[in-house]
This record gives C-alpha cells, structure tokens and sequence, in this order.
C-alpha cells in the first residue's frame, strides 16, 4: 500500500477542510461541531430550560416507548448512542416476553447540576417516577420513587438528544 493511500484512509473526514468553502449554506447555528449539508457547522447553545424541558419530554415519551405501540420512531427522535441502542433491546425484550411498562407520575422535580459545553451538555435530575412492569398482563414489578439521574447530552442531526442516563442515587 503507498503511504498517500495510507494517510488519506487514516485521515478522518472531519479534518478535510471542505472543497468550497464559498458553498457552505449552514443555518445560524453557534457553538459546537456538526455536519450541516456535508460541511461542518456548528451547534446551538442548550439552555438549562431547554435540557430540562427534553428530560421532561423523555418522561413522558417512556409511556409509547416501552409500551404497545413501543415508538421506534420515537425513541430515534429523542435518543442517539449508548441509550438509544440498549433501548432499542429493551423493547425487544419487553416485546418477546409479552411484557410492558405502565407509568403513573414522572416528574422532574428539581435540577441538581447543569453543564454545557459544545455539541454535548450533561443535567443531573432529581426525578420521581411511578413504573409498573406488566406481563402477559399481570403486574410483575411495581416501584414508586424518587432518585437522582444524570443525563448526557447531545447534538446530533440538527437536534439536542439524550445520549447516555445513569442513576446516581435513590
């Protein structure tokens, strides 16, 4: 192999300046990197509100998530990365064992900490959450708590999407 071949395959396409700097067309879009129409562009800055009010969204979409009609579609609008891929197994694990969650009250009830830098933020939640697990349409598990989560943030396709969600405490 010839050692141009080699760099330009190791060259990552991020680094390659585009061939006409004059077409870029992006939209106001201040901050962090992403792709717009094949360049690269930048992201908008994400509010505290903002990530607050996706965390509260994200809530309330479990219910079509994890449920009859299990949102695929859905899940893809919200979610990127580690979360959207062992969500994605959730549901088929939930769908192959005739089983589903049923949520009573989700709520945000206070922002612990908030950070934001570039295309990614992270938000640590105190959320309660009312689940019950049914299968086969008997209730399994049931739980009703109150406990601090922390989510991971992104930017990705021209929106702000939850990435990863870890529980920091109960």
């Amino acid at each position: 192999m010839k050692p141009i071949i080699l760099l330009a395959i190791l060259t990552p396409l991020w680094l390659t300046p585009p061939a006409k700097a004059e077409n870029i067309t992006c939209s106001r879009q201040p901050l962090a990197t992403n792709y717009c129409e094949n360049y690269i562009s930048e992201a908008p800055n994400i509010t505290l509100g903002q990530a607050s009010d996706l965390i509260s969204k994200w809530l309330d979409a479990k219910q079509q998530i994890f449920a009859p009609p299990f949102d695929r579609q859905l899940l893809a609008k919200m979610t990127t990365g580690i979360l959207y891929t062992d969500t994605v197994k959730a549901m088929d694990n939930l769908i192959n064992s005739n089983s589903q969650y049923r949520y009573g009250v989700q709520k945000v009830e206070s922002v612990e900490r908030f950070a934001a830098s570039g295309n990614k933020a992270t938000i640590e939640v105190k959320v309660t959450e009312d689940a019950t697990v049914y299968r086969n349409g008997r209730v399994e598990t049931s739980s009703f708590n109150t406990k601090v989560v922390r989510y991971t943030l992104e930017y990705w396709d021209g929106i702000w999407k939850i990435a990863d969600s870890q529980i920091m405490s109960h």
